[in-house]
Order: structure tokens, then C-alpha cells, then sequence
């Protein structure tokens, strides 16, 4: 079965969406809600997926559609994934009503053109839903300015056993204190699956320069954070019944950003 214009249009339905996030912002909300769209890349036709969502980012700054703005962050080489806030469920509907005006201002023979560099480009795609937990977070705000050059990205994902979930959130708020208490430097961020994702998932998101440079600043916060770290680690394996790990890079060269 072949996804790829539906997937497409999914796509630019979810990017058009994105509105700039204020990394300046001092007070960030308890939670935020936030689609996803994943595509998984042939490898063969990486270039060309990526050619085209440069040429894409071009085509709203000829159009001068300066109120939106979307980032791309690429996980496992081939995996692109565009991070859309969004108000709440009930105003998912929103983001679908508001594409035609922006395809007449780019005009529909250039959309239409641009849609087709994607053809071929990959056979799979999904669309999730995932909440930041900025109060479970640490320093959540911590590696969110480009300027700071954290666009490496250690993801951990934690599926929990069925009836644990309340324990785990317990512990998650353990380990938040724990570095508090510890005064480690560098932040992290947790989300909670929702809907489209396996019931039970918590992800913990920690940026730093490139895995080097993480593998460097886990070893030295292990050291500070010391066996107290490692006892709540035990606690949370012994509740979580399938782990996976991922790392990702921000892809600034393939998102765009507003002028304003």
C-alpha cells in the first residue's frame, strides 16, 4: 500500500501548525500537547527527502509566510519527525482548516510541484500525540537556544507495567529532586506518551553538543549524583517492561524559520 501523498500531505497539514516558541519565555506552562509526525526515510533517497524539505522551507519564505515556523529533528539517520504544539484534542481540527488559505497564497500549481520531489522518498509514516511534562522536567528550558549549539539529543524511552503508572510518576518526581538537591548543570525533559503511542510511555529528552559530549557529562553527573541515582534507577526497571534508546539531532538546515 502505497502512503506516501497521503503521508505528504499529512505533513505539511502538521508543519503549517507550528507556531515559533519563545526561548526567552521565562515561565513555561505546566504541560504542553504536541503532534507528531515521523517519517521513516529510505536510505537511498535520504538526499532527496532532504532536498526537498529545504526546497519546501524555500517556498514559504518566497511566499512570505512569516507567521509559521516548524523544526526537524532527525532520530536513527533515516527517521525525520516534525514537533507541532497544539492547544488541546478538541482543537486538533483547527490545524486541518487553515491549510487551503496557505496553499492559495503560495498558489496551487507551485504546492502541487513541490509535493512530487517528495514521491518515492519513503513507504511509512505515523502521526502521535505526546505531552511535555514541564513540571516533571528538570531545566526544562535547558538546550532549547540554537545559539547554545545542544542540538544533540539522547532519548530514553520507558513503557510501563500495567498498574506501576502512579509509581512511576513518583519516581520520576524523586529523580527531579534528586538533581535539585545535587545541583546538576544540564536539564532533561519528560513527555508522556498519549494518543497513537503504546500506553505507558514516559520519554526523558537530554541535549548536549554530540554524543561524545553527553557520554562525558553522564559520567561526571553519575559521579554526583552517586548511589542514590542508581537506586532509583533499580525502582524504575523493576516497573518498566520494555526500554528503548534513541538518538536524534536538531536539523536546523531542513526547518523553518519565521522572519518575525
Amino acid at each position: 500500500m502505497k502512503l506516501k501523498s497521503f503521508s505528504l500531505v499529512l505533513m505539511v497539514l502538521f508543519v503549517l501548525a507550528f507556531f515559533v516558541q519563545s526561548f526567552s519565555q521565562k515561565e513555561l506552562p505546566k504541560s504542553q500537547l504536541y503532534l507528531m509526525h515521523e517519517d521513516i526515510v529510505l536510505p537511498y533517497m535520504a538526499d532527496k527527502y532532504e532536498s526537498a524539505l529545504k526546497d519546501f522551507a524555500k517556498l514559504f519564505s518566497d511566499a512570505k509566510i512569516d507567521s509559521r515556523s516548524y523544526n526537524v529533528i532527525q532520530t536513527d539517520y533515516f527517521k525525520y519527525t516534525a514537533v507541532i504544539p497544539v492547544t488541546d484534542f478538541d482543537g486538533l481540527a483547527k490545524y486541518f482548516g487553515m491549510t487551503p488559505e496557505i496553499i492559495e497564497k503560495i498558489g496551487n500549481d507551485k504546492f502541487d510541484a513541490q509535493m512530487k520531489k517528495f514521491d518515492g522518498c519513503y513507504d511509512t509514516h505515523r502521526n502521535y500525540l505526546m505531552t511535555l511534562r514541564n513540571d516533571l522536567s528538570y531545566k526544562p528550558e535547558y538546550g532549547l537556544n540554537p545559539a547554545d549549539g545542544l542540538n544533540y539529543r539522547h532519548l530514553d524511552y520507558f513503557y510501563v507495567v500495567p498498574g506501576n503508572e502512579d509509581e512511576m510518576m513518583e519516581l520520576i518526581k524523586e529523580y527531579k529532586k534528586l538533581y535539585e538537591t545535587k545541583k546538576i548543570e544540564e536539564g532533561y525533559r519528560v513527555y508522556m506518551g498519549s494518543v497513537g503511542t503504546e500506553m505507558g510511555m514516559v520519554l526523558f529528552v537530554q541535549p548536549a553538543k554530540s554524543r561524545v559530549d553527553f557520554a562525558m557529562l553522564s559520567d561526571k553527573q553519575d559521579e554526583i549524583l552517586g548511589k542514590d541515582a542508581q537506586k532509583l534507577w533499580d525502582k524504575v526497571v523493576a516497573i518498566t517492561q520494555k526500554f528503548e534508546h534513541h538518538d536524534g539531532v536538531m536539523r536546523s538546515d531542513l526547518s523553518l524559520k519565521s522572519k518575525k
